[in-house]
């Protein structure tokens, strides 16, 4: 039996978002020799469209998917108990506010098994009242864990701010792989499809259709960038929760007049024929962990706009490999966009840059690494081999 017995622990709806390819794909990556994962998910039992269990079992994974039947249901911290003795789990990694509420609670219950306690703090999306007492009970209870990841050194400074003590907190940046996400070399007719005429420039959103991702402002700038580029298409891929955002973007897009250059594309399990198409990829948040559809895009050589916000300024170079804007800066944005449509140089230019910043900096199998010999240090662990990469994790 490896020494580190892992319980992976979320709680989302629908496919998931960024946090949910990191925790699956770590999971399927582990040295079997040094952690056995096991990956737990709570979600609401009305969720019809909650699929993550068919993409944990498509790599391997042994998977629970637990229901949640009430906002507090009790039945989930029995059965992640359960969970715990029958896989004798030593260490929880919970990735969001009611994971770490179960996570901790479950802890308690247990409190004569040895079980730590490691969290990653992807950021808070919710920009309302409730989201703030979510994240105040979040950073509450991660006081009380063995240990913090945070996505980004943004994301520490936040919990710093909020007293939780540095020492007890480490920086791991999302990671991607970057053979599964190389630019495609074939041309297909997705943009035949999806178009009904040739457009330039194509400019592209993966992601979440939720408030926090500031789509507003990213229509806006599409509606400045066809003035000067009235065959330009953009294109939206992704869904929300519901469809309220997505209708108030829809109509947003008709009462600017650019309906026609506007596509909205909905959930889209495969990916990467979708950022082929792109001239460059869009993304106006107001806040940001670090974004895995960022990631993605900069993997497939393309050019980045973004605003200033979390993660962003770590991932992205302010004018090599791409530009970064204030949050809301609606002309700013579309100046950005017009300057890489006027110049296919630097387009390419940057897509080169942003793609060997990835393969040099955020490389999956360098974060499996990181992350293993993280599992080891928590756990008082002999690391495998002469040193352990823990060293060289930022704080």
């Amino acid at each position: 039996m490896p020494p580190i017995r892992l319980l992976e622990l979320r709680n989302t709806y629908k496919w998931g978002g960024g946090p949910d390819k990191t925790i699956l794909l770590s999971a399927a990556r582990h040295d079997p020799s040094r952690v056995s994962a096991i990956v737990a998910y709570v979600r609401d039992a009305r969720d019809r469209e909650f699929n993550i269990a068919d993409q944990a079992r498509a790599l391997g994974l042994t998977f629970y998917e637990i229901e949640e039947r009430s906002k507090f249901d009790v039945g989930v911290l029995r059965t992640i108990r359960d969970i715990i003795i029958h896989h004798d789990i030593n260490l929880i990694h919970s990735h969001d506010y009611k994971s770490n509420l179960f996570a901790y609670l479950v802890r308690w219950f247990l409190r004569h098994r040895h079980v730590c306690l490691l969290s990653t703090a992807h950021g808070w999306a919710l920009l309302s009242a409730r989201g703030e007492i979510y994240r105040r009970l979040d950073q509450f209870l991660l006081r009380r864990f063995d240990h913090v990841l945070t996505v980004s050194h943004a994301t520490k400074h936040e919990l710093v701010s909020a007293g939780i003590s540095p020492a007890s907190i480490s920086v791991l940046h999302n990671a991607i792989d970057p053979e599964a996400w190389s630019p495609l070399e074939e041309q297909s007719v997705l943009r035949e499809d999806m178009i009904s005429e040739p457009r330039f420039p194509v400019v592209g959103y993966v992601g979440r259709i939720t408030p926090e991702k500031d789509l507003h402002t990213w229509l806006y700038s599409a509606a400045l960038v066809v003035q000067q580029f009235p065959h330009s298409n953009f294109m939206l891929v992704g869904d929300g929760k519901d469809k309220t955002l997505l209708n108030d973007l829809q109509r947003l897009a008709g009462t600017l007049g650019i309906a026609e250059q506007v596509t909205f594309h909905g959930y889209q399990q495969i990916l990467r024929p979708f950022y082929a198409k792109f001239d460059l990829f869009l993304l106006t948040s107001v806040t940001e962990g670090l974004s895995n559809s960022l990631l993605e895009a900069m993997a497939m050589a393309l050019p980045t706009v973004v605003t200033r916000v979390g993660g962003n300024e770590e991932l992205v170079i302010d004018g090599h490999t791409g530009y970064i804007l204030p949050p809301g800066d609606v002309q700013g944005i579309a100046q950005a966009i017009i300057t890489l449509a006027q110049n296919k140089q630097l387009r390419r230019d940057m897509g080169r840059a942003s793609r060997k910043r990835i393969e040099r900096e955020f490389s999956f199998d360098h974060r499996i690494q990181h992350i293993e010999s993280l599992y080891e240090h928590l756990m008082g662990v002999q690391p495998k081999g002469a040193s352990s990469p823990y060293a060289t994790l930022p704080s």
